[in-house]
């Protein structure tokens, strides 16, 4: 499985959300192979994994107000 790093960037720089892309990208491209090898089609796979992007969207959007912070002192 990928390994994920921390973040280079602070909270408040633009470079940040590119690098997350690029983080995301990774990771789910692998997740999509390890489906694929596994018997998968990819359009299911690509549904459901919008469905639940779609769900983290909404449950984030609905969750109490809270301060959005790094995980890192980054």
């Amino acid at each position: 499985m990928t390994n994920i790093n921390s973040p280079n960037y602070s909270a408040e720089d633009l470079g940040r959300s590119r690098e997350c892309e690029t983080v995301c990208k990774t990771a789910i491209t692998e997740v999509v192979r390890r489906a694929v090898a596994a018997g998968w089609r990819e359009e299911e796979i690509a549904l459901h994994l919008a469905d639940a992007a779609e769900n983290y969207v909404m449950y984030l959007a609905t969750k109490a107000k809270r301060k959005v912070m790094a995980a890192n002192s980054n």
